[in-house]
């Protein structure tokens, strides 16, 4: 699929460029405090070089749903590999590997391996909703191919925009929109 963004829009005009940090034996408890300060879903776990990211799942997964204190967890012990682009990198490019490598997120680091600034699918889909149509795309892909199980009975799309309020999170089929939690319980209700 061939999909050309508008105006050349590349990754410098859509990235983060002021990423908050963390070293590696960061308390959860203060990530998790920097995230709601930010209004953020990841923090990049940086000591002499990019060690990682601690996203919100994480914490959620990973500390919270075993009911482990996140005073006694350290990032180190939670943050993900991290996937990275170059800045010169194409928005389809990144859409792309973000899909390859089922991320929301991407560090984007320079050739003497400086972090410059991270992209995220909401920063994308911001900048260049024509993109929608890739991971739309890639997704349906998934659902049919031989490392995954395809259900018919499961209706459900993990995540995406919802078509209603444009809000990106986990969706639903709703008469063949993809609808978010909140705007099938709207059209319940009328």
């Amino acid at each position: 699929m061939e999909l050309k963004t508008k105006n050349n829009i590349g990754i410098k005009d859509a990235m983060t460029y002021n990423v908050i940090t963390a070293t590696s034996d960061t308390k959860i408890s203060d990530i998790a405090t920097m995230m709601t300060k930010n209004d953020i879903s990841s923090v990049v776990i940086e000591d002499e070089r990019v060690e990682g990211i601690v996203t919100s799942n994480n914490i959620i997964s990973k500390v919270v749903s075993k009911n482990i204190s996140p005073q006694d967890i350290t990032a180190d012990m939670v943050m993900d590999k991290f996937v990275e682009i170059s800045p010169s990198t194409s928005l389809v490019e990144a859409s792309s590997l973000m899909i390859k490598n089922n991320c929301k997120v991407v560090l984007v680091i320079d050739d003497n391996n400086d972090l410059k600034g991270l992209l995220t699918l909401t920063d994308i889909v911001r900048v260049s909703p024509e993109l929608i149509e890739l991971f739309i795309e890639e997704t349906s892909l998934e659902d049919y191919s031989e490392d995954k199980q395809y259900k018919a009975s499961d209706e459900s799309l993990d995540e995406g925009v919802c078509e209603k309020c444009g809000v990106y999170g986990e969706l639903e089929d709703n008469d063949g929109q993809y609808l978010c939690s909140e705007c099938i319980e709207e059209l319940s209700e009328e």
